[in-house]
């Protein structure tokens, strides 16, 4: 089998997790990284990341996780219960370090966001801020000739697109590709947790509680839990993404929408509801349920272009594994392109670990799927199909449907690709 060498410089279109996490690992094995970042530095992410067990194993490696630790909220289980009547209707078990070696964590996206981008500065990696990528110009093995909204061009020998699910990079690959709307989205917010009055130390949190509008979602979050997510969904038509972004920055018809039936809810969602109007809110955010249609490669033909994140499998944010798949995404490439180099054609290593996680993403968008009927009136539960019902009895809080999920060893993983493409450590 031909190989050849990838060169070492990278351009990493989008400074989030997946890039972050993929620049890390490169750095350690001589690539020299570098972003573009659409966005300026002190831009405000809003909302909260739930890292689970199988992103965690990622930043433990990384050495994030003892950095994020302390400043996020420890969690194992979601509750869900009926509103008024609080009926348990079932658990999901996110976290359990007794039984997947760690304990969900829930913290702000700034902050963790802000933390990986610490490290990468501090292994001597830049960050382009306010740099709007425009397109590829040109690629061949001898790398990647881009160009930014301003006319300006770089060369790079790897071209990385982690620029999201409304990915520009993807554009270029697929034009025809775009994100498909569920039908669904959500308003989150945050405030102090000691706002809520009505809540007693045995409440079970985080919860769900649903009645026949849907569900209201309930997690504390960030430092010992002085901060409450929440969180509702709403059934509303596709439109452009202008008029997305003007319902975004329209913070008066959010809150209008957040409170525009509370007499149909319990005293405790109520305040809750009430809670969007307080000072202290925060992060009031719009979070539409889109997927990215299945691709045959999630990189170019040369191999010289590769997405990842979001922008090669973005998937509804039902349980929160969007972008702890992200984390998966940048750590098994990192390793892959590391130990592959000059050992084996690039294009062969990326077909082999694009199957590989396009094989995992597929069994996680299953169970997204699965887990949202949880959230699902009775009568929208009798409409979808039985394998896509959540069909566990809670007792065990689908520990025997989740381990697969969180626990994995991607190194392990990455090195058996490796060995089936006949590279073999000594």
């Amino acid at each position: 089998m031909a190989s050849s060498s990838t060169g070492k410089s990278v351009a990493i279109i989008g400074a989030g997790l997946g890039g972050l996490t993929l620049s890390l690992i490169l750095k350690q094995h001589g690539y020299n990284p570098k972003f573009y970042e659409l966005r300026d530095p002190a831009y405000d992410l809003g909302g909260a990341i739930m890292l689970q067990p199988n992103a965690l194993r990622v930043l433990d490696a990384l050495g994030v996780y003892a950095r994020v630790k302390s400043k996020g909220f420890g969690a194992q289980i979601i509750t869900f219960l009926t509103d008024p009547d609080l009926e348990y209707t079932g658990e999901y078990w996110f976290g359990r370090e007794d039984i997947y070696g760690y304990d969900a964590i829930r913290l702000s996206r700034n902050v963790l966001i802000s933390e990986l981008r610490n490290l990468v500065k501090e292994a001597g990696m830049e960050i382009h801020y306010e740099r709007r990528f425009s397109k590829v110009v040109s690629e061949d093995d001898s790398g990647v000739v881009f160009e930014f909204a301003d006319g300006s061009q770089e060369k790079a020998d790897l071209l990385i697109g982690a620029d999201g699910v409304h990915s520009k990079v993807r554009s270029y690959m697929y034009p025809d590709v775009h994100p498909t709307y569920s039908g669904v989205f959500g308003i989150t917010y945050a405030f102090p947790t000691a706002n809520l009055d009505l809540l007693t130390k045995e409440f079970p949190l985080p919860a769900s509680l649903q009645n026949k509008l849907g569900s209201f979602i309930m997690a504390p979050q960030n430092d010992g839990g002085h901060e409450m997510f929440a969180g509702r969904q709403y059934r509303h038509p596709g439109q452009d993404r202008a008029a997305w972004d003007a319902l975004a920055s329209d913070k008066e018809k959010l809150m209008d929408m957040i409170q525009g039936d509370t007499e149909q809810w319990s005293p405790l969602i109520q305040s809750v509801q009430a809670q969007v109007r307080s000072p202290e809110a925060h992060s009031i955010s719009v979070w539409q349920f889109d997927s990215v249609p299945k691709m045959d490669r999630w990189f170019s033909s040369t191999g010289r272009v590769i997405m990842l994140g979001d922008a090669a499998h973005g998937i509804p944010p039902s349980i929160g594994q969007g972008a702890n798949q992200a984390f998966e995404d940048g750590y098994s490439l990192g390793l892959l392109l590391a130990n592959s180099d000059g050992r084996v054609g690039l294009t062969d290593a990326l077909r082999a670990w694009n199957d590989y996680r396009q094989t995992r993403m597929d069994k996680v968008l299953n169970l997204t799927l699965r887990v949202l009927s949880m959230r699902m009136s009775t009568e929208e539960k009798a409409k979808i199909p039985e394998e896509l019902r959540w069909d566990d009895d809670g007792s065990e809080g689908g520990k025997n449907l989740l381990s697969w999920l969180y626990i994995i060893d991607i190194k392990s993983d990455v090195k058996q690709l490796l060995e089936s493409l006949g590279v073999v450590e000594n």
